[in-house]
């Protein structure tokens, strides 16, 4: 019976370091998100940071490279003869997961001859970081970019603004049992991995942002101020300004899909604001296979095939 015992052990012990590596270099695939911190600049921008220029990384697996001005590399060459649009925004705009080329701002350079676009997003930016950023090139008066347009773009959990992870409220369960998920979540790549395939349908992360998006709630006040400030500085300036409202992808495919209720509250902010505003929710609705439009086990961050959709509809626009 020990002999029995030793090799069924030995056998389990065998099973689960197989499945961990396994799991790891599936997670590495299709789910990594490391980041090369030497691309970062600190306080590029006032007090927030940014990518430096002219610089290469590893971003979530996909090589990054930046531009002379900070932003991710396009498709093509500045043309100093030419105006430019600038997008602004968090990861999803920077394009995390997808190559350089695949971005949608450089889908829709491919398609604009009349302008240089230019994305100096960064991943963790809110809408504290979208007003330091408009700020400095505001306040360049040579304005080497030849500013014409500025697009804000709007991801949900930007409310959270400047406010550090642990002073949000709490979203996941608290406890021993909460401690033992996270631990296992940090230490075991199996667990990991089986956890995403399980829950990547789950609309928890969009329902925790949707109760930020009420009237009096103090976090979307203020990221709603912070949109006005961009939007005067922007005018005071000269230089257009819009604001770009992202989906996620509960609100198009799942119990929570077709909810507009963040982007109605917002619509209406701006409304009210004289702030140009758009979102492709409706549109995106009714394409085929919404879900597919991020990646895998994901609730913000666009695939390639996502990407090439805001593409088209910021061509529609």
């Amino acid at each position: 019976w020990a002999k029995i015992l030793l090799i069924n052990t030995l056998a389990v012990i065998v099973l689960l370091v197989v499945l961990g590596v396994a799991s790891r270099v599936i997670l590495h695939k299709v789910y990594n998100r490391s980041f090369d911190s030497s691309l970062i600049e600190d306080n590029r921008y006032y007090t927030s940071a940014g990518i430096k220029p002219n610089a290469s990384g590893m971003v979530w697996g996909k090589l990054f490279n930046s531009d002379e001005f900070g932003g991710r590399k396009g498709c093509k060459a500045f043309d100093k003869k030419k105006k430019t649009r600038l997008f602004i925004g968090d990861s999803v705009t920077e394009g995390v997961g997808v190559d350089d080329s695949s971005t949608f701002t450089s889908f829709y350079a491919k398609h604009i001859d009349s302008l240089n676009i230019l994305n100096i997003s960064l991943i963790g930016w809110s809408t504290y970081d979208y007003v330091n950023a408009i700020k400095s090139f505001v306040a360049d008066t040579t304005n080497p970019a030849n500013l014409e347009h500025i697009t804000l773009v709007y991801c949900l959990n930007d409310v959270y603004g400047p406010v550090k992870t642990g002073d949000l409220p709490k979203m996941g369960r608290q406890g021993f049992i909460g401690w033992i998920a996270g631990f296992l979540q940090q230490n075991y790549a199996t667990y990991k991995l089986v956890k995403l395939f399980a829950f990547k349908h789950a609309n928890s992360y969009y329902r925790y942002d949707k109760a930020f998006y009420k009237e009096g709630n103090p976090y979307f006040e203020t990221a709603m101020r912070l949109l006005k400030t961009a939007d005067s500085l922007c005018n005071a300036a000269h230089i257009g300004f819009d604001v770009l409202i992202l989906p996620y992808r509960s609100q198009l495919a799942g119990p929570d899909d077709k909810d507009q209720t963040p982007q109605i509250m917002m619509a209406k902010y701006c409304t009210q604001n004289h702030i140009r505003f758009a979102y492709p929710s409706i549109v995106f609705n009714n394409l085929p296979r919404p879900e597919g439009l991020y990646l895998f086990s994901d609730e913000i961050h666009f695939s390639e095939r996502g990407h090439k959709a805001i593409g088209y509809y910021l061509l529609s626009q």
